[in-house]
Parts: structure tokens; sequence; C-alpha cells
């Protein structure tokens, strides 16, 4: 379990404001809230306790309701000055059945690798708990930047024998010395209370000076494992896991992009010139494909990161529903170990969070109504994760009673964002995508919870920022599900190739399902749009060269070629002139230079040196 500890329980009052400076607002939310929601959308942080004044303890319980923040465990009140603080919420992290220990780590003076062995000690560490603090500071510990030892304070609910022996376990350490911090209020000394308090702001050194250290280094010499053996133990866990900043991949990922990009012009070249018949030439070329397709599939494995890193919130987040909405309710998942790309995984924790609060609020029935209907009184939640060809599939269902469409229709008639022609056209599942229009809630009354119209929209726009889709399947009285489609990577794709008039453009091969030629006479026309019946099925044509402003190419052929596309359940076809061929592209952002488009999701640089745009197919179907 981690846990974060904020003391906010300073008077101080700035630009006569009249409040301490923690309640201020900025952009409506007091200073204090947005320290807290960092906590809150970390996903490593599982409780946070509060240390704030005594008369602001039940405002800042009323905030946390307001503002979402559901790891909030305990808030404390702060002391006279910030030690009192420091030392109440250490009290409360004890209530917790937490041993708070302060541990020094003595490294041997033989030691070489100190940063690798300091990390195993801290990999075993966070097996048994939670490492509040170090000094030094982590990152000077990775970087090597100190003697022999290091110091850490730390929170169990383990022995301190067993976190001991788990230390010396690590080949190559001297000794660890673990000390208690005994935290007691009632009866205790003020000498107690001080030394308590200075061993927390000075992160466990003096715990080799504390009365548990002669006992400590007792058990040290009956439990010390034979240091052969512990080498044995550890050697295997040596080469296993490197911590690599985000950056340096970011930086290796666009060499590679650049050796894929130079590659192209190889192709291009051999293609137009002399070398086309020179098998010798050709064999590099299909040896440096190879060579290059081996490299990015490296790199895309060190970037991958398992999805368990942003389920793992979501059990505690579903219990706290639970007692909040006085329903029962389970969450089962699988597909924790299903990898995505450390882009992807940073920014879809959000989205999960929404739908999984909009299934336990408006999914699940109250216990007395799932008992009525002869459902179990618990209901579940589903997530389930899985890899799907190129693609990630993140599915949140529930078994409760479904979305009623017609409630959904009326909705909308009376709120005026369909029409009442409109509505008799539209099909349940279109009726059902009204749910991810802005503003847009069948929510009778505001909760803390959902009801206010900002849920679902925001889904949708972060998971097709991200270069996925997200639809909904719903049966009334048995549950909804939704299911969102992710690319493995941003970064390096398979695309095929097309020309609009003298223009190239690409577009994804996870979004194609066929290619089509499709006769001229074949093409009809519904409510003024095109469209093609290809084997049973309708499917709407989109003119690119109208769309996107191209010069057309005057054609004289009988046929037209068609890219079908696929996004969720529904199709399109996409005219084009010509087709190139499939590539492996880069993907490059274009950031502000070009305004228009959703419809553009980034530019790729062709083996020639030619710029071409990569069609977003979300954004067009």
């Amino acid at each position: 379990m981690n846990i974060a500890i904020v003391f906010a329980g300073g008077s101080g009052v700035r630009m006569g404001a009249g409040v301490p400076k923690q309640f201020l607002e900025i952009n409506g939310k007091p200073i204090l809230v947005h320290t807290l929601s960092l906590f809150e959308e970390h996903h490593e942080i599982d409780k946070i306790y509060l240390a704030v004044l005594e008369e602001y303890i039940e405002y800042v319980w009323a905030l946390a309701t307001e503002f979402h923040i559901n790891k909030l465990a305990g808030i404390v009140s702060g002391g006279a000055t910030a030690q009192d603080s420091i030392y109440r919420a250490l009290k409360k992290a004890k209530e917790e059945n937490l041993n708070i220990l302060g541990i020094t780590v003595y490294l041997q003076d033989s030691c070489i690798l100190k940063a690798a062995r300091a990390f195993l000690v801290f990999k075993c560490l966070e097996e048994l708990g939670e490492v509040m603090k170090a000094e030094p500071n982590v990152q000077d510990i990775e970087d090597e930047k100190f003697d022999y030892d290091f110091s850490l304070v730390y929170f169990t609910k383990e022995s301190a024998e067993k976190v001991k022996a788990a230390i010396e376990n690590v080949s190559e350490i001297k000794e660890a010395v673990v000390g208690t911090f005994k935290v007691q209020l009632e009866g205790a000394e003020e000498a107690a209370h001080e030394e308590s308090v200075q061993t927390a702001e000075k992160e466990s050194k003096p715990a080799k000076k504390t009365e548990d250290k002669p006992k400590a280094q007792a058990a040290a010499a009956t439990q010390k494992k034979p240091e052969k053996k512990a080498t044995s133990k550890a050697k295997p866990a040596i080469g296993r896991t490197v911590r690599v900043d985000i950056e340096k991949l970011d930086v290796l990922m666009n060499l590679v992009s650049e050796l894929i990009i130079a590659k192209n012009g190889l192709v291009s070249s051999s293609a137009t010139n002399e070398h086309r018949n020179d098998n010798g030439f050709n064999e590099q070329i299909e040896y440096l494909e190879s060579v290059t397709t081996n490299l990015h599939e490296s790199v895309m494995k060190v970037r991958m990161v398992p999805i368990e890193s942003v389920l793992n919130r979501f059990p505690r987040m579903v219990r706290d529903l639970s007692k909040k909405l006085d329903k029962k309710m389970e969450l089962h998942m699988t597909g924790e170990e299903t990898e995505l790309d450390r882009t992807v995984i940073d920014e879809i924790g959000d989205p999960l969070q929404h739908l999984i609060r909009n299934a336990a609020d408006h999914g699940l029935e109250s216990n007395e109504e799932r008992i009525a209907l002869g459902k179990p009184e618990v209901g579940n939640i589903f997530l389930d994760a899985y890899q799907d060809g190129n693609n990630v599939i993140i599915e949140v269902r529930d078994d409760g009673a479904g979305i009623n469409v017609d409630e959904v229709r009326q909705k909308a008639l009376d709120k005026g964002t369909i029409t009442s022609e409109q509505a008799e056209l539209m099909s349940d599942k279109e009726i059902v995508e009204l749910l991810f229009r802005p503003s847009f809630s069948t929510s009778e009354k505001i909760t803390d919870i959902s009801g206010r119209g900002v849920g679902l929209d925001v889904v949708k726009t972060k998971i097709e920022g991200l270069g996925g889709n997200i639809e909904c399947k719903s049966v009334l009285g048995e549950g909804s599900s939704f299911i969102i489609r992710l690319p493995l990577t941003l970064a390096i794709i398979q695309a095929l190739m097309v020309e609009l008039g003298t223009e190239k453009y690409a577009i994804p091969l996870g979004n194609i399902e066929m290619i089509e030629d499709i006769p001229l006479e074949d093409i009809k026309h519904v409510q003024t749009k095109e469209v093609i019946n290809l084997r049973g099925n309708v499917i709407p044509l989109i003119r690119l060269d109208n769309l996107l402003d191209v010069e057309p190419v005057e054609n004289e052929e009988e046929s037209l070629t068609v890219v079908i596309v696929r996004k969720g359940d529904k199709q399109a076809g996409l005219v084009v002139d010509n087709l190139i061929g499939q590539q492996e592209i880069v993907i490059k952002s274009i950031g502000n230079y070009i305004n228009c488009s959703k419809m553009i999701g980034g530019a790729t640089i062709l083996g020639n040196g030619e710029i071409a745009l990569i069609l977003e197919v979300n954004a067009l179907v």
C-alpha cells in the first residue's frame, strides 16, 4: 500500500484574503484541491492523509466530495507548528496498523555498482511496504551520488526483523540497521515527542541511535545469510530490470524512425535507377529492411508497459463507490499483463475511471431493484484488456439495467439535441451514440459522481486523440458494454499509400477492411448521399478530393477505386484516384501548422523526401 501524507496545517494568509493560503482559489479550485488531485491521479498512490487547521476539516471533506478526491482516507488537525502537524499525521498512519521504520543500509566497501545494489534494496522493500523518504534522495542514489550508506523512512505491516532480513539478503550489503519510530500522543514525554519529530525530518539517519539498534544488530548476527548464497539469489535480478528515462527512449525511437525513412529512400531509389536489376543491391536492401524491422520491434517492446499500472487503482475506487452509492458491487479484471505504449498508458487512466464510475452509478441497479428482478444482489463490473492484431481492446461492462433507448431519445428531444424527424429515422445504435455528445446526461439529478454531462464526451475525445475509438453496446435489463480500441504504438505504423490528384496520402492499415473496384452504375443515392451496396451492406461513399479540397483528376474510367474502412461497427468507402502500395511510415506531428483538421492525424516523410499527410479515419467515418 502506498500512502501520501500532506501537511497543510499552516495558518498563513496572503493578499489580505482572510483565509489560509492553501485555500485561496486558482481556476475555481482551492490550491489544496489542485495538490490533492495530483495525488488522486497518481496510479501508485492508494491513500492520502491530510493535516489541516481543525476548523477547516469539515470544509476539506466537502471539497473532497465535490472534486472526487476518493483516495482521501483521513484528515487530522494540524498543530501549532509544522513539527506538530508531521507528528499527528505520522500517528494517523500508525493507526492504520503500519510500522514506521527508520532504515540505514550500509554497502560493502568493495561494492562497485552501488546504484544497482540500492535498486535491488528498493525493489525488495517495495514488495513489503512503501518507502516514504530517502536520504540522499532517490535521484542521487540512482546517479551514485552517495557514499556507502543511505537512509530511509519506511511504512510497512511487516516486522522490523523481516524487513532487515530481506535487505541483507541482497548481495554486497554489509549491514542494515532498522529502528522503529514510536508515535504516541497520550502519555508521551516531551523529549520523546521531539525525538520522533526530528527523526521524521532527517529521514531516518537517527535510526542508528535509537534504542532498537542493539536488538537489530543482534538479529543481524543470527539472520544474516552467507554472502555467497545471497549472491547466487540476487544475480538473476541484476540484468532483468533497468530504469530508463522516457526521453531517452524517445530519442532512440526518433533514430529508428530516421533509419526507416532512409530505408524507404533506398527502396524508392532502387526502383527508379540503374540498380533495379542489381541483385546484390536488392539483397542489401532486403537485409536492411529486416534489420530495421527487428530494431523497431525491439524498441517498441522497450516502450511497452503493462496496463496493470493503470488498473491497480480501480479496485479501491469501486469499493469507495460501493459505500458512497450504497450498492453492493464487485470489480472483475482480466488482462492486466496486456502491454501498451507508455504514451497511451499515461493518458488512458481518466477515460477508464469515467466509464467505471458510470457503470457503478448509471449501470448497476440498487440492491433492492436487483433482488426484485431476480438478479444477484451484488452487481458486477468487468474490465477486460486483450490484444487484437495491432490493437489493444479494453472493455468495460456491467450486468446492470442497460441503456433505455426510448428514454435517451426522449431526453434528446427535450433538450433539442435532435428533431422529431431525426428521432424517427435514427437507429437504436445512433440514439445510444448521443450519450457521447457534450453536455448530454440522462441523470435526473446532479451528484458528486455523475449527472453533469461531462463524462462520455471527454472519454471519446481523449481516446480519439490517441488514435483509437470507442463504441457502446447495450441490452436493456442485461447490461452495457463500452469497447475501447487503441493502437499498440503511436510512432511507426503500416499504412496504405494512395493518390488524390497530384497529392499523396496515407491511410492506417489497421482501419482498412478491403479495397474494391466499384462500377459507376452501382453507386446509388440515399437522401442526396452516395452509397454502395456491397454484399448486402449499405456503405456511404466519401469523396476525399471534395473533403480535402484537392483538384480532382478527370477520370473517364467506368469504375472507382474505393478503400473500405471501419470505425467500430461503422463502415465507409473512401474514393481515391490511385493506389501506391503498403508502406511502413513514421508519424510526425504537424503541430499547429494545419488548423483544419481533425481529418489529418499527422504527416510522414516518404523515401523520395516528399511529405504525405496521414488521414484520421476516426474523424472521417
